[in-house]
C-alpha cells in the first residue's frame, strides 16, 4: 500500500500502519462493517504446486522478456517453500448498498500494480477478476475513485469498460472535523 501513496504523492496521508492494515482485515475492530476482499497477484519462476492443476486461480503468463523487478526483496514472500514468490499487484474492494441501483455494489478500495509488472496483462487479469466476482453475485457496478491526474489508470479504466462521472465530486470529514462531532448529541 506504501507504493500506490509513494505514486501518487500523498504519503503525508498514510496514516494506517502494517498491523492496522492486518487488524482491519483479519481481526475487525468494527465487525458490523462489510468484509474486505482483497486478491493479490503473486509471481514466481516456477510453478506453485497447488495450482499446476487448478487454473482457475491461476494463470500461467510468458512475459517474453526479462523482467527487472529492484523491489523484489521488499515484496519477496515464502510460499510452498519456495523464495522466489513475489507481489506484483493488488486489489481490495467490499459489497455496500447504493440507492441508486436495485442490486449492491462493490466498491474498489485500491488497486495497484507495481510498475515492473504494468503493461503485461496483470492488471488485465486482476480487474477482470474482480468484476466477473461482481456479475457472477449480480451487482449492480463497481464504484471506485481515481486521480484526475492520472491519464494512464484512466485509460486503462475506459478500457475495460468504465465511465468517468463529471457529476459527483468526493467529499470527507476527517481529523478534528470529525472528531468534533464526537460529544455531539444532537
Amino acid at each position: 500500500m506504501q507504493q500506490l501513496f509513494v505514486y501518487h504523492d500523498i504519503t503525508h496521508l498514510l496514516k494506517s500502519t502494517e498491523s492496522s492494515i492486518a487488524s482491519g482485515l483479519f481481526n475487525p475492530k468494527f465487525p458490523h462493517l462489510s468484509p474486505v476482499t482483497t486478491l493479490l497477484i503473486e509471481v514466481s519462476a516456477i510453478p506453485f504446486p497447488s495450482c499446476l492443476n487448478d487454473k482457475t486461480s491461476s494463470k500461467e503468463v510468458d512475459l517474453n522478456m526479462p523482467l527487472i523487478d529492484e523491489e523484489s526483496e521488499q515484496f519477496r514472500v515464502v510460499k510452498y517453500d519456495q523464495h522466489d514468490v513475489f507481489i506484483a499487484g493488488y486489489v481490495m474492494f467490499y459489497p455496500c448498498f447504493s440507492s441508486f441501483f436495485e442490486n449492491p455494489v462493490f466498491h474498489m478500495e485500491n488497486f495497484f500494480i507495481r510498475e515492473c509488472y504494468r503493461s503485461k496483462g496483470f492488471g488485465k487479469w486482476l480487474f477482470s477478476t474482480m468484476a466477473s466476482e461482481a456479475a457472477r453475485m449480480g451487482f449492480s457496478s463497481i464504484d471506485w475513485y481515481a486521480s484526475d491526474w492520472n491519464e494512464s489508470a484512466l485509460g486503462f479504466y475506459k478500457h475495460m469498460g468504465a465511465t468517468i462521472s463529471d457529476d459527483f465530486r468526493v467529499l470527507s470529514l476527517s481529523g478534528k472535523a470529525l472528531e468534533a462531532f464526537e460529544d455531539d448529541s444532537n
